[in-house]
């Protein structure tokens, strides 16, 4: 399934808007915000954080987890490249700070440093190539004080084997209302996938990697005692779980 036809930025796989309010519609439909308050929480408790904590949420959306930790106390920052995300970041979660910025470029001088980096529900692998990726990548070990952490959840290549049940071919599935249109490439890592709901429909782009991969290019630009998880808990990884990395600046 191929679409030459959607317009993309030229340093990222989609178009800046992509994950704005319809995309939203679609994620809430799916569940996909469900946990956000659990999860924060159980971070929070796994790194040993305080009050006070600086946060950045890179690839914040509409600022569901910046708010959740706010609400446990840390003082918080969100990113994000869509404008569109970041207005309803402000109007949904307000609180935290919110900035419109691209994460594939050099950031403000005076941006941070912080103490925690968090980037989550697959918000990596949006690069138009694997080294815009790792470029991200090296901003984000940028943003963080020497010793800081780090915290990625995503989907890697061993949960989309076990999710699609084939190497190849289009998926299609229906989920409380969202059509979900599949296209993977295993050999790449490419996924683009199609959501109608009703009249909402988005086309995601991803380049998903495996956990191997994702640990070499970490210890790349420079992160250290990288750790990976199932899940926020610290729970061991599971084929059906996003795996969830951590490590140190």
């Amino acid at each position: 399934m191929t679409d030459d036809t959607m317009p993309t930025d030229e340093n990222v796989l989609n178009e800046l808007d992509t994950y704005g309010p319809a995309y939203m519609r679609i994620a809430e439909r799916l569940g996909g915000y469900d946990t956000t308050g659990q999860d924060a929480a159980e971070m929070v408790e796994l790194l040993g954080l305080q009050p006070g904590t600086t946060i950045v949420d890179a690839g914040c959306g509409f600022g569901r987890y910046c708010a959740a930790l706010q609400g446990l106390g840390m003082a918080t920052t969100g990113i994000d490249i869509s404008p569109a995300a970041i207005a309803e970041a402000q109007r949904r979660c307000p609180g935290p700070r919110y900035l419109v910025l691209d994460l594939t470029q050099p950031l403000p001088a005076d941006l941070g440093p912080f103490d925690v980096l968090v980037n989550v529900y697959s918000s990596y692998g949006y690069g138009a190539t694997e080294a815009e990726d790792l470029a991200m990548l090296r901003v984000f070990h940028g943003l963080l004080k020497p010793g800081g952490w780090i915290v990625m959840q995503l989907s890697d290549l061993e949960r989309s084997r076990y999710r699609l049940r084939t190497d190849e071919g289009v998926v299609v599935r229906d989920t409380n209302g969202v059509t979900e249109t599949l296209d993977v490439d295993f050999s790449t890592g490419r996924l683009h996938v199609r959501y109608e709901l009703g009249d909402d429909v988005v086309h995601s782009r991803i380049r998903m990697y495996e956990r191997e991969d994702l640990e070499r290019m970490f210890a790349e630009v420079g992160f250290t005692d990288i750790r990976g998880y199932g899940d926020f808990t610290g729970a061991p990884k599971r084929p059906e779980d996003r795996l969830v990395l951590v490590a140190r600046a």
